[in-house]
């Protein structure tokens, strides 16, 4: 079988959505068939696209997300002419779902879409344009399946389109990196010790909730040595950093900036716990199973995408958004007895592991089997 993953947004950008499309891609090689990634070249980043080991074809950025958007089918049908895919799989509802909607007649393969969140939440500003808004019912009434990543976008997915085939897969983790004990970087401050910090992964931005973070840890005691280690970039950074000194917790937190590989894996597995203090919603952030992965409970907000993924008492906590005092009172329990912390190790470990990528992506493609079979039968028939 030959899939084609559509996406408006690829590595070596780096981010959720990214490392979906490249996992799922990786899987479906390895599962036996081929895939490639179509997607829009990347702004201010080279490209190394030789370096994967599936091909992945670009055309030129999005000009607008109103003018000229239908001029880019022609990428598609080009790719369709040349790769002759068997399957269409959209990550994004606009625009490559609408693309795939206007080629839906003469590609002649079954299309799905996937939402990473963010493009069918309430309030997103595209649908606030009622051009565009019409675009992505179009998209969503032309596609064979939506694929629904948690509740949150299920039931975002039902709001758009009532009336629509929803089949609920989630995303997934690579557990084999996160199983053996990777090596404290060479670089990292002694002050950040194992077992005694909390780790923020993510992007440093206002829906993050990192502030509530810092807020909670003012009202945690000091035991001298570092407690929060943020690991991210974003807009926020700044404002982070001078509202750590304005609370007095410069000796208490390191901002690490952007980290990835056996460095990311290192800080999962030492922390007492992850934070994902989120304000309003989340899809489906990979850093919970990540943290399942290395063995690490997660603390976070009871919100759509989170509390879904986080089982209170096994596999760690849930508080209530834009409470830093509710945050407060699990850090110093858990700063006070970090055996109770150790307990749901074990609990976090087994969880993850109907997660896996491998797992995940059989799923994957026995709905695609499923809906090229329905469609063999219907022209037989």
């Amino acid at each position: 079988m030959r899939i084609c993953l559509y996406t408006e947004t690829a590595l070596p950008k780096m981010g959720g959505q990214e490392l979906v499309v490249d996992a799922l891609a990786r899987q479906y090689q390895k599962l036996g068939h081929e895939a490639c990634v179509l997607a829009p070249h990347p702004r201010r980043l080279r490209t190394s696209d030789t370096s994967f080991p599936y091909p992945i074809y670009r055309h030129p950025r999005f000009f607008s997300t109103r003018f000229l958007v239908s001029w880019y089918r022609w990428w598609l049908l080009r790719l369709q002419r040349r790769w002759h895919f068997d399957v269409l799989h959209c990550h994004g509802v606009y625009p490559p779902g609408y693309l795939a909607a206007l080629c839906r007649d003469r590609l002649g393969v079954p299309t799905l879409i996937t939402s990473h969140g963010g493009d069918i939440r309430q309030g997103n500003l595209r649908l606030a344009k009622p051009i565009v808004q019409k675009r992505y019912q179009q998209a969503l009434e032309n596609a064979d399946v939506l694929v629904s990543i948690s509740r949150f976008t299920h039931d975002n997915f039902r709001r758009l389109h009532p009336n629509a085939r929803i089949v609920s897969i989630p995303n997934g983790v690579d557990p084999e990196p996160f199983a053996m004990s990777a090596p404290r970087p060479d670089n990292l401050d002694p002050g950040i010790r194992s077992g005694e910090y909390i780790f923020f992964l993510g992007r440093l931005k206002n829906r993050k909730g990192v502030d509530l973070l810092l807020k909670a840890l003012a009202q945690v005691p000091a035991n001298g040595n570092v407690q929060l280690v943020i690991g991210g970039d974003g807009e926020e950074r700044f404002a982070l950093e001078t509202l750590a000194a304005k609370l007095h917790l410069t000796d208490r937190v390191r901002f690490l900036g952007a980290v990835h590989g056996p460095g990311k894996i290192y800080l999962l597995q030492n922390a007492l716990c992850t934070s994902i203090p989120s304000r309003d919603w989340e899809a489906f952030p990979l850093v919970v199973l990540e943290s399942y992965a290395a063995g690490t409970p997660v603390l976070a907000t009871r919100i759509p995408g989170l509390e879904d993924l986080v089982q209170p008492g096994k596999t760690g906590w849930l508080a209530p958004p834009e409470s830093p005092s509710e945050l407060a009172e699990v850090l110093t329990r858990n700063f006070a007895d970090p055996n109770v912390v150790r307990s749901l190790r074990a609990a976090a470990l087994n969880h993850v592991r109907g997660y896996s990528w491998h797992a995940v992506a059989q799923r994957h493609v026995q709905l695609y089997q499923d809906l090229l079979t329905s469609r063999s039968l219907a022209k037989t028939g």
